[in-house]
């Protein structure tokens, strides 16, 4: 008898509350209405439609049972992991059909197929019950770093959607071995990553020039609006500030961790409508990713992490686009 595996459905992508619990296999297996807008979406290479064609499917959350997509609402573990293998991040693997046949021979794979799209696979891996799923993942990174293969980080949230794909020929191993965890690994690659945007020694930051537009703005008596004599709130002066970086064009992301204290103060104040002031902000920096950095902010918008925005404050002045903070 086939095992019951549940998971949580959503109705879109931007749906906050789940709306049904579905079986996996079903949902992987089986054609449905759905399956002809997917087929569309393959046909489709307007950028702008396909996105608004994605966003018209439905998605679930493939490693737990949730009410609401965040951690504090998980009601079950699913035990499983799902990673995803975009061809933009992976040009140099031209067949994700050949690519599939590969994966297909590691054990602990128990289904792999094409991801909306068709561009990309994604691969749904179980692990045992008493490991940790961010440690799965990182350890999944570097395994498959090895092997060549970018897999997309936002993966590591226990809550991330996965959209509603099919594939007529997937990979399917119903008795595929729990993945092993390997910490050491796991914290290897960690480590590596960091240092793309975050260092011990920070290396030299991008010059930054002295921008008297903003320095004046903050230097106004008393932070006031200057029409009524009313002080800002803590709101209005993040807001302003970063408009002011915008308006200036200036990068204050070149390290990462003040990039996720951004984006998280972002969310904290604005929540989903922050989003396109967060691609803003972090346009600028060089190697600027949409969709990178979409993924991390639909990571922060599931999150609980709090940051004081006074560190928003604190990174800019080291900009000198402030005067420097008094502690």
């Amino acid at each position: 008898m086939e095992k019951v595996i549940k998971v949580s459905m959503f109705k879109s992508v931007h749906s906050r509350y789940a709306s049904g619990v579905v079986n996996l296999w079903n949902w992987l297996l089986m054609r449905n209405p759905y399956t002809a807008l997917v087929e569309e979406i393959r046909r489709e290479h307007n950028p702008i439609r396909l996105k608004r064609l994605k966003e018209l499917l439905p998605a679930i959350t493939v490693s737990c049972v949730c009410i609401e997509r965040r951690a504090a609402k998980i009601f079950e573990y699913t035990h499983l992991i799902c990673i995803d293998i975009d061809g933009k991040d992976n040009p140099s693997i031209p067949d994700m059909e050949k690519l599939k046949k590969r994966l297909g021979k590691l054990p602990y794979i128990m289904y792999c197929g094409l991801s909306a799209s068709g561009k990309g696979l994604f691969c749904i891996v179980p692990y045992a019950d008493d490991a940790e799923h961010r440690g799965v993942f990182k350890s999944l990174e570097c395994d498959f770093e090895k092997m060549g293969i970018n897999i997309d980080k936002s993966c590591i949230d226990e809550c991330r959607l996965r959209f509603y794909s099919y594939d007529e020929n997937p990979y399917i191993n119903r008795n595929a071995e729990n993945y092993t965890y390997d910490v050491y690994s796991s914290n290897t690659l960690e480590n590596k990553h960091k240092q793309k945007k975050s260092y011990k020694t920070k290396p030299p930051k991008p010059q930054t020039l002295l921008i008297p537009n903003v320095i004046e703005t903050f230097l106004r008596p008393n932070n006031l609006v200057l029409e009524s004599g009313t002080p800002l709130t803590k709101k209005q002066k993040v807001e302003r500030l970063l408009n002011e970086i915008i308006r200036n064009q200036v990068d204050i992301t070149y390290y990462y961790d003040d990039w996720i204290a951004i984006g998280n103060i972002i969310k904290n104040m604005f929540d989903e409508e922050g989003r396109d002031l967060f691609h803003k902000v972090s346009s600028f920096y060089p190697n600027y990713d949409y969709d990178e950095t979409d993924s991390e902010y639909s990571a922060m918008i599931v999150g609980q992490y709090r940051y004081n925005s006074d560190r928003l404050f604190e990174i800019a002045a080291t900009y000198g686009l402030i005067p420097p903070i008094k502690k």
